[in-house]
This record gives structure tokens, sequence and C-alpha cells, in this order.
């Protein structure tokens, strides 16, 4: 397995708010999960990049733990997190944020270098000198995931990722983060209250309530299942 929670627990202050959360994620799988606002599922992200420190269990990437490394190690290893409101830096230009992630991530062989994320996201070519704050919230998108990408990634977690967008441009990210999985064999977990378009893509099906997970299994397993009333 690629990552792997085994009995995680984790929160805020006082509060915790996600507890006793075991999964295995394999490589190349992409993972939707879901639940209700407040579920705990941007915790759960937050967890497995280091962003939270843990209050139980233990989190494993490709067989190693890693709970107790700091965020610029597991990103080093190949885990990457796509936050919610997409974590531009919206004062450089299009190249210039391209510039300074590849900087620190990009090396020789890597998978997505900047050349390749200019061939994956041609209009980003196009807008190099632009001000990233200033292109629409299609293309801060695409930035943003551009900047997930650059260098070897292994898992990519993206929370939220269609907020802000028309529905055609939700349908060709999602068709673009599915081609770039299996094109590489990258797993993902995707964190969307757009149910049905994250269904779409997903091998698999995580539902949390509460702080828990509910569900775990194949979107046909879902959709056959009651699972709307944790929404």
């Amino acid at each position: 397995m690629l990552l792997q929670f085994a009995g995680v627990a984790a929160g805020y202050g006082p509060k915790t708010v996600v507890s006793d959360i075991s999964f295995a994620l394999p490589p190349g799988q992409i993972m939707a999960l879901l639940g209700h606002n407040g579920a705990g599922k941007t915790t759960t992200l937050r967890a497995a990049m280091g962003l939270l420190p843990l209050r139980g269990g233990e989190v494993q990437f490709d067989g190693r733990r890693i709970d107790r490394l700091d965020v610029s190690h597991r990103v080093a290893l190949g885990l990457r997190l796509l936050p919610e409101g997409r974590g531009i830096f919206p004062d450089l230009s299009v190249a210039e944020n391209i510039d300074v992630v590849a900087a620190r991530n990009v090396r020789s062989g890597a998978m997505f270098d900047v050349p390749g994320v200019y061939r994956l996201f041609p209009v980003l070519d196009e807008r190099r000198t632009t001000r990233a704050g200033s292109l629409s919230g299609g293309q801060q998108q695409m930035l943003a995931l551009s900047l997930a990408i650059l260098g070897s990634p292994r898992c990519l977690m993206l929370d939220e990722p269609s907020i802000g967008l028309a529905p055609n441009l939700v349908e060709r990210m999602f068709q673009q983060v599915q081609e770039v999985c299996r094109a590489h064999a990258m797993a993902a977990i995707l964190v969307e209250q757009n149910v049905a378009a994250a269904m779409r893509i997903a091998d698999r099906v995580v539902i949390m309530n509460n702080g828990q997970i509910v569900f775990d299994g194949l979107p046909d397993e879902a959709r056959a299942s009651n699972f709307w009333h944790y929404f």
C-alpha cells in the first residue's frame, strides 16, 4: 500500500475532529473522500500532510511511518496536497509561481518538470507573464494543480478543487486528474462536494460522518446503498 492510516485521531486545540481513521490506498487508485461539511475530510488530509499532529494512530507512506516527519520530508517522498482555496501566489506571475515551486521540487528525471506542466496546461504557457491572481477561476485551479504535481508526486490529495468552477471546467479538470493518475500510476484522494463528478472518476469511495469512516467500498456499492443521508 502507498498511503495507510491506522487508527488516526487528529484535531484542533482541545477538540478532536477525527478518530479511529483507518484506510489503505494502493498506487494508482483514485479515492473519493466524501461527507457533509465538518465531517473531518480536510482534517484527514491535513493529518496526512503533517499540518496537524496526530493524537493517536499512525500514518505510513510506502511502508514507512511518516507521522513524525515534517511537511517538507513528506513532499520529498511524493505526498502532495492541493489545498482548498488553491494555494497559489496571487501576486506572482504564472511563470514565477511555477519556477518557485520547481526550484524546490524538481530534480533530474522528475515525472513533471516545468516544460511538462506547460504541455499539460497549454493555457498556462500562453499566460506565463500574467499575474496569477488575475487568472480566471479555472486557470487558477490549473495553476494550483500544476504546482501540486511538479516533481515526482506519488499521491495527490485535492481538497474541494471544483469550488468556483463552471460545470464544464469541473469535468475537464477531473478528466485531467484521472489521465495523470492513470498515466503515471499516481494515487489520489479527492475531497469534493460535487459528489456525482467525483464518483465518475473514483475507483473507490470512502464516506465520513462526524469524524469517522462510515463507508468504504466501490462507487457502485455506494450508489446502491443509502449513502445520501450522510450529506
